[in-house]
C-alpha cells in the first residue's frame, strides 16, 4: 500500500537532484541518494564489482539499501523526502542489462506517495565525477528507462521545472505542502493498493 506521507524526487544522474534537496531547508527529512553511497563504500573498501562491471551484483546491493531506507522511515513515522526510491532499481537494472523482475516486486510492495517528481535532463548542467561517469546521450536514456519504470508501477511523475534551485526547492515544497493537504483533506485511510501485473 502507498505512504503517502513518503516522497520521491528522481532524475537521471546530474539533473539537479542532490542540490535540489539539499535546499529543502532543516524542516525536511530527507533520505539520501543509495547508489551514490554504494559506489563510494565499494571504491573506499577496494571492491572491484562496478570495475569489473559485475551489474547484477551492484543492482542487488542498490535494492537492498533502497528498500532497507524505505523500512526505515516507514519505523521512523512521519514523512520523508527521498533521493531515488525503490523503483529506480527498475532502470538501473534496464539500463545495465540486469533482469528487473525482483526490483519490480519490490516496488510494488514498498510504496511512496502516488505522485512523484522528476528531474529531466538539463545539458546545461550536466557534469561527471568520481560516481558520475555516463555521456548525456546516457542520462537521455536513463532518464526514459526511470520514467518507464515508475509509470509501470503506478506511480504519476511531475516534472519539476528547470530554474535556479531555490525556485526549484521551493517546487518541491509546494508540491509537497499540496499533497499532505489532499491527503488530510480527503480522510482517506485505504490508500489505492499497487498494480500487481
Amino acid at each position: 500500500m502507498e505512504t503517502n506521507d513518503l516522497f520521491i524526487v528522481t532524475g537521471a544522474p546530474g539533473t539537479g537532484k542532490t542540490a535540489v534537496l539539499d535546499a529543502l531547508g532543516d524542516g525536511v527529512r530527507r533520505v539520501g541518494e543509495p547508489a551514490r553511497e554504494i559506489l563510494a563504500e565499494l571504491r573506499a573498501a577496494g571492491d572491484t564489482r562496478t570495475r569489473d562491471r559485475d551489474w547484477v551484483a551492484f543492482v542487488d546491493l542498490l535494492l537492498r539499501r533502497s528498500i532497507e531506507k524505505h523500512e526505515a522511515a516507514v519505523a521512523r513515522g512521519g514523512g520523508a523526502v527521498f533521493d531515488r526510491g525503490v523503483p529506480d532499481c527498475i532502470a538501473y537494472a534496464v539500463v545495465l542489462d540486469v533482469d528487473p523482475e525482483t526490483s519490480l516486486r519490490a516496488a510494488r510492495t514498498h510504496r511512496y506517495n502516488g505522485d512523484v517528481l522528476v528531474l529531466e535532463p538539463w545539458e546545461e548542467i550536466y557534469s561527471t565525477d568520481d560516481e558520475r561517469t555516463m555521456s548525456f546521450a546516457d542520462v537521455i536514456v536513463f532518464h526514459e528507462a526511470l520514467e518507464d519504470a515508475y509509470e509501470r508501477t503506478g506511480y504519476r511523475l511531475e516534472a519539476v521545472p528547470r530554474a535556479p534551485v531555490a525556485a526549484r526547492a521551493a517546487f518541491v515544497l509546494d508540491f509537497i505542502a499540496r499533497r499532505r493537504g489532499a491527503a488530510s483533506s480527503s480522510d482517506s485511510t485505504s490508500p489505492r493498493p499497487a498494480p500487481q501485473s
